[in-house]
């Protein structure tokens, strides 16, 4: 079975149809993996991130852009690898204008699993999934303004439970040089 074949299989049934994202650009996106993969799992990222009406977060999570997908390794041993891109906004920060706990965890959230997604896709397999917990370690406030990369990283798919790391800093400010 060839890889779009493989994708397609996967698409769940509420997703958006292969004909649907087949001429999706995906040109900016950088990373070892196939155009194919790359529209696959762009698709379904903005499909759970969704529309303001649908979803919680979703003014948020559009603006976050797939900067880079890769898969490292092979078979059982591979890992996804998802990296995004996001400017903090008014309407991500608390009074203090820095961004809010509660806004950077959502951002955690679409962006672990969607490590998981092209690891799933790669292995054959549905790697999407409900997160059951975070851990979120925080060194210091993030300033409106602040651009942000977003790594996330898969740890562990196997059976029904995932892990996945992913690490959120600082790209520049609108105020500074690179951090």
């Amino acid at each position: 079975m060839n890889h779009r074949t493989r994708v397609v299989a996967l698409l769940p049934s509420y997703a958006a149809d292969w004909e649907d994202i087949k001429d999706m650009d995906v040109s900016d996106i950088k990373g070892n993996v196939s155009e194919d993969m790359k529209r696959f799992s762009t698709a379904l990222f903005r499909f759970f991130v969704s529309t303001e009406d649908k979803s919680y977060g979703a003014a948020v999570g559009q603006r976050l852009k797939f900067l880079e997908i890769n898969i490292w390794g092979e078979g059982r041993s591979a890992c996804g690898e998802s990296i995004f891109e996001i400017m903090v906004g008014e309407d991500m920060c608390n009074v203090f204008g820095t961004l809010h706990g509660a806004c950077a965890a959502y951002i955690v959230d679409p962006c672990s699993v969607s490590s998981l997604v092209t690891l799933g896709t790669f292995l054959g397999i549905d790697g999407t999934g409900v997160s059951q917990s975070m851990n979120l370690i925080w060194h210091s406030p993030v300033r409106m303004g602040t651009k942000l990369r977003v790594v996330a990283t898969s740890m562990s798919m196997k059976g029904r439970v995932r892990s996945a790391r992913c690490e959120v800093s600082e790209v520049s400010r609108r105020d500074s040089e690179t951090i």
